[in-house]
């Protein structure tokens, strides 16, 4: 329901609105914007409207299943911007949001209701069958899941014998080359080594002959001079460190023979260079590092053996399909029969509903065609007829309904069939009844706010004083203000709705119209 409407200069209207979840109304002079207010709430969904302006705004709350709803438009600098919960949002998700909570109706423009779709849904509803059509729903998602997983393995099975070499080829190239985790760097690293071999061993051989075998090397003079400093007994200190330098040396000639040397491996530089290359190409076509090679070959066998066993998948999803679809028409057959025996009660209940509100030559029927293939609702295709003429014959309710005709089918409508958490706002459904009908509009309209939210704009006295809560609209210097009517102000208003004047008829007539509605 909508608890709340604020609007500022919209058009000349600035006000607020707190409705009743009932029976709600507005009433005014002709020309005060009682239909321009009701179009606010379209322009709050993103309709076009000639009346905004810089710095207008229309904001509604409304409450969704116990949670509230703040919905807002607002002009600036010659453009919209629309709001959720104060998150400001496009205006598509606003329009989403707010069209399945309101219904509108009016003798000039069509409701929902003349589309087959919606005649659907409320067929649906007075037949009972919303259970089992969810229940189909579930089956025909899944129906449409095995479709398409049936296209997608045939069209796999079409490519199969190339995919299947491409991916043998693949897994066989990636086997093939068993890249090890640390080969590249070691190979990189033995590259450097192998391309330095000559200069190493030539290294070796230099070092070794200077420091220990040559005649004489460092170590036998740095022996010798050692020796000439003992003899003389004089200098132990610098003995002790020629000492500590032959020792040096010697450790240093070790470490030459143990780590300076030729690398021994059967490799040549030009076959490291080749593996460095494989390695290269094969991380270049499948993912750029080790692991991403790893998982590239992984998707590749789980690939490889799908499309080998495909045969086996399409044989066992074509059962699966078969036995679905099964289901489907035996589901869609009791849904048809619950749509045929709703059809004739919602038929009796509105051919009743004609008679009451003066519609008595009037004719209708729900038809129910049985289609051939399944659709995302059932195997039926509905269709509201109707005839305000005995003279014509039956036809869409689209193509052969009047405005006010559509009022009030829409009315006897609602009043057996409720449309939960939607509210149902009214643009002059009474203009041109008799006396006699409005009060059975009246009647209606009352009824039906009793399960469902109802705003309605009207003239009738009889529609005002059936309300749960009055709004007046009054133009004065042409601004329009906004005022909830109760207590002798709406008696008022309804002795010059009744009599054009304020007198002590009126007024009698205003209590007793009231006092009828309060008992």
């Amino acid at each position: 329901m909508i608890e709340e409407l604020r609007l500022k200069d919209f058009g000349s209207i600035t006000g607020e609105l707190l409705f009743s979840p009932g029976f709600n109304v507005i009433v005014g002079e002709t020309g005060t914007g009682k239909s321009l207010l009701l179009s606010s709430v379209e322009f709050l969904k993103g309709a076009k409207s000639s009346v905004s302006r810089d710095g207008s705004f229309v904001e509604a709350v409304f409450t969704v299943n116990g949670e509230e709803l703040i919905v807002r438009r607002e002009v600036s600098g010659g453009r919209s911007r629309y709001f959720l919960n104060g998150r400001r949002v496009p205006q598509k998700v606003v329009e989403e949001a707010v069209s399945p909570l309101l219904l509108f109706q009016s003798q000039r423009q069509s409701v929902k209701l003349l589309k087959p779709s919606y005649q659907l849904s409320v067929l649906d509803r007075i037949s009972d069958s919303e259970g089992l059509l969810e229940d189909y729903k579930k089956l025909y998602s899944r129906y449409r899941e095995l479709l398409s997983e049936l296209e997608n393995l045939r069209k796999s099975l079409s490519d199969r014998e190339r995919e299947i070499d491409i991916l043998k080829y693949q897994i066989e190239e990636i086997e093939t080359a068993a890249i090890k985790p640390g080969e590249e760097e070691e190979l990189l690293r033995l590259r450097e080594v192998v391309s330095r071999a000559e200069k190493v061993a030539k290294l070796r051989q230099f070092s070794l002959h200077l420091l220990y075998e040559g005649e004489p090397s460092v170590l036998d003079l740095v022996s010798k001079l050692i020796r000439e400093f003992e003899e003389i007994e004089l200098y132990s200190e610098i003995v002790r460190e020629l000492n500590e330098i032959y020792y040096k040396l010697e450790s240093v000639v070790s470490e030459i023979e143990k780590r300076v040397q030729v690398p021994e491996t059967e490799l040549s530089l030009e076959e490291i260079e080749d593996r460095l290359y494989q390695i290269e190409r094969i991380k270049r076509k499948y993912g750029g590092t080790l692991e991403k090679i790893e998982e590239f070959l992984a998707e590749a066998r789980e690939k490889l053996e799908k499309l080998l066993n495909a045969e086996t998948d399409l044989e066992a999803v074509e059962a699966q399909l078969k036995s679905v679809e099964r289901e489907l028409f035996d589901v869609s057959s009791k849904l048809s029969e619950l749509r045929k025996k709703g059809a004739v009660k919602l038929k009796n209940l509105v051919l009743k509903g004609f008679k009451e509100l003066g519609l008595e030559e009037a004719r209708f029927e729900v038809e129910v065609k049985e289609l051939s293939e399944l659709t995302p609702v059932g195997r039926d295709s509905v269709r509201f007829l109707f005839s305000g003429n005995p003279s014509l014959p039956l036809s869409p309710l689209s193509e052969s309904i009047s405005g006010g005709e559509l009022s009030r089918f829409l009315l006897i409508l609602l009043s057996v069939v409720s449309l939960p958490n939607m509210t149902m706002v009214f643009d002059e459904i009474d203009a041109g009844m008799s006396g006699k009908i409005v009060g059975k509009v009246a009647r209606k309209l009352r009824e039906i706010s009793r399960r469902q939210q109802v705003i309605a704009v009207t003239h009738s006295p009889q529609v005002v004083a059936a309300a749960d809560r009055v709004f007046k609209l009054e133009k004065v210097e042409g601004k329009v203000s906004v005022t909830l009517l109760s207590g002798e102000e709406l008696e008022r208003e309804l002795a010059l709705m009744i009599s054009g004047e304020v007198t002590e008829g009126s007024l009698k007539a205003a209590k007793d119209l009231l006092k009828k509605w309060e008992e």
